[in-house]
């Protein structure tokens, strides 16, 4: 019990208290709006796709490709946004809150939280695990969520058509993270090994990645922004870390994913809300405020969740 105890507080505590010194930096107002929003712009751009990169040319495909998690993740997410959104239609009554709640419920912040996470609770077999997963779930997270707040947009032109599609496949095409993996992709199926200098210098911008993102996730978290709608969004919340997490994680034990495998499950979908899902509302003409209470509030949940299920899974020695 102590161990799994201690494995659990090792694996989520160090993230913790990097978001809490995130916050407290910018209350003394150390870390300012601009230096968050260049430094979210070098985590998605360059340090994230870079670590990405890397984790992948320095797998092997023979021994890392898991198939049975590809395809449980691909219908796993696919499901959770067809049901939820069957769902919000009896659940939420104003069609504009709709596509915020649904993405809000849905989508996990499994680019940012994942590779850390990943990393504290298997070591490389972690990263490596969850690099092979991410451009099969940033693809479906991205297409799915343009699709449903274009469906529920309150205003024509983000309605769902040609135009909309179109700009989809240019997400999925132009997206940093899917480009760093397909990058790293011809290193790992020939084995073709990077030189030193090109090796050394991509991983110091690799562990650039997530200090920097976990500062800003906690500069950026303001509970202001918790005021009014707060059914919607305490359901939101408990839907992205309690239920959707719970039933994914019962699934994926019963289809034999263990280890590093079922650890990828519990990070994908026991993750918070995607700090872009704020971002991607407010531009489509969704709930915007929703969508930053739902982050918000399952940021905080998860703090707890995500403990609960390392420390569960643990001690059925599933991971």
């Amino acid at each position: 019990m102590l161990d799994n105890l201690l494995y659990s507080i090792n694996a989520i505590l160090p993230i913790i208290l990097l978001v809490v010194f995130g916050g407290i930096l910018k209350r003394f107002g150390k870390l300012t709006d601009a230096f968050t929003e260049t430094a979210d712009w070098l985590v998605f751009k360059v340090g994230l796709p870079v670590m990405l990169f890397l984790e992948v040319a320095g797998s092997s495909l023979d021994a890392d490709l898991d198939l049975k998690l590809i395809v449980f993740l691909l219908i796993a997410v696919t499901t959770s946004f067809t049901l939820m959104s069957v769902l919000s239609l009896f659940l939420v009554k104003d069609p504009k809150m709709r596509g915020a709640f649904i993405q809000g419920s849905c989508r996990s912040n499994f680019a940012i939280l994942g590779v850390p996470l990943a990393v504290n609770m298997f070591g490389d077999a972690g990263g490596q695990a969850i690099a092979i997963a991410m451009p099969f779930v940033i693809l479906m997270f991205n297409g799915y969520s343009v699709i449903i707040l274009s469906l529920f947009s309150g205003s024509r032109e983000h309605r769902l058509n040609a135009e909309t599609l179109k700009s989809i496949l240019k997400s999925i095409v132009t997206n940093p993270l899917i480009i760093g993996v397909l990058l790293g992709l011809p290193f790992m199926i020939w084995k073709i090994p990077l030189v030193t200098a090109a090796s050394k210098s991509l991983s110091y911008l690799s562990g650039l990645t997530t200090p920097l993102a976990l500062l800003s996730l906690g500069a950026n978290f303001k509970t202001e922004s918790l005021r009014g709608r707060a059914g919607y969004a305490v359901l939101g919340a408990v839907n992205r870390c309690v239920l959707i997490p719970a039933i994914a994680l019962t699934a994926a034990a019963l289809v034999g994913l263990r280890g590093p495998a079922l650890g990828v499950v519990l990070i994908c979908f026991g993750a918070p809300t995607a700090v872009t899902s704020y971002i991607m509302a407010k531009k489509m003409d969704n709930d915007h405020e929703l969508a930053a209470q739902i982050l918000l509030l399952s940021t905080m949940f998860c703090v707890v969740t995500i403990f609960l299920g390392i420390f569960i899974l643990r001690s059925l020695a599933l991971i």
